[in-house]
């Protein structure tokens, strides 16, 4: 996904090494449309953090996928 989505999005991020990373706090929380690549996640400061490149769009298999694993109350 392109970083300007996900600034659009007003999803946090921090600059590191002059690239940009987005929170994954932030996506789980805020933002149940996107996915993130786990095996992609860096960890900054006990905080979890994704490159844009490794966020994407909940694809129609996804959201099935999601919904028959849905946690019972």
């Amino acid at each position: 996904m392109l970083p300007d989505i996900l600034k659009e999005k007003k999803i946090k991020s921090v600059l590191v090494e002059k690239e940009e990373y987005f929170d994954v706090a932030d996506i789980k929380k805020n933002h149940p449309d996107l996915k993130i690549d786990i095996g992609r996640v860096i960890i900054i400061e006990k905080s979890e953090f994704i490159k844009a490149e490794y966020v994407s769009l909940l694809s129609d298999f996804d959201n099935a996928i999601k919904n028959i694993f849905k946690p019972k109350k």
